[in-house]
């Protein structure tokens, strides 16, 4: 039942409820399971505060993560005290260091002053279907990635199509999700299966963030190595192909070895 708090940040369940997003029904649920603490009796009523709806957020934002309600009981209550804001800072802690930037939001006659490229007229129509872009209002664009947006933006100015830039696109994402799994299960295997083992200690949460944090230059300089060695490597086959586009019939005669 609703009424008026006696202290300045508390609330009844339906007003903690409407500001965690969730019904009553679910925070009832969290209540039984023992995700979250109960409420501090006044007569007859229980009040909520800020640490009961920040824990709300948690639950919510590791159930969006895939996180099932056993998993995130034993995350959240892996220690007596503050483990919600543990947890929490934990889990935006690993996510932090490869958040992508922000959206962009720009008027649609200025794309191509924003992008630094002349494009054609359907560049944007075709980048839009990628996903790459939204229509958010008329004559407005939202660009939700805007670093790729940027690099397919200047692709298409050197003349590549928008269907082949927007195709590669689609093929980079694919692949480096594949390498981006690689170094998610070494971390899983090295370092969470060893803190796993240890029983979570609560001090070894500073140190997974530290592991998550330094994951991410090591990761971006190894990819980047990995990729100027075979990019060199397919520009070397390309340009023998070049030699034999040039003169086809000189295959069967190989330049001898010195």
């Amino acid at each position: 039942m609703s009424g008026s708090p006696s202290a300045g940040d508390d609330y009844p369940i339906d007003q903690l409820a409407a500001r965690a997003g969730m019904t009553v029904r679910n925070v009832r649920a969290h209540l039984s399971r023992g995700l979250l603490p109960a409420g501090r009796m006044r007569g007859r009523t229980a009040w909520y505060g800020p640490e009961h709806l920040a824990r709300l957020e948690l639950i919510a934002g590791l159930q969006r993560r895939g996180f099932s309600l056993a998993a995130i009981g034993v995350l959240i209550n892996q220690t007596p005290s503050d483990s919600a804001e543990e947890a929490l800072r934990l889990y935006r802690g690993m996510l932090a260091p490869w958040q992508p930037e922000d959206p962009v939001e720009i008027d649609a006659d200025g794309f191509a002053a924003w992008a630094g490229a002349e494009l054609p007229a359907d560049a944007v129509s075709r980048l839009a279907a990628s996903g790459l872009l939204e229509h958010p209002a008329p004559g407005r664009l939202r660009i939700l990635n805007p670093s790729l947006v940027r690099a397919g933006a200047h692709a298409i100015a050197l003349g590549l199509s928008p269907e082949s830039v927007v195709e590669v696109g689609v093929a980079l994402r694919a692949r480096t999700r594949a390498i981006a799994d690689l170094f998610v299960e070494l971390f899983h295997d090295e370092v969470w299966q060893a803190h796993v083992a240890a029983g979570m200690p609560r001090d070894g949460v500073a140190d997974l963030r530290t592991a998550v944090e330094a994951l991410q230059p090591v990761a971006t300089r190894s990819l980047l190595g990995a990729f100027r060695q075979t990019m060199l490597e397919a520009m070397e086959d390309f340009i023998r192909g070049l030699s034999t586009d040039l003169a086809p019939d000189d295959r069967e005669h190989p330049a001898p070895r010195g």
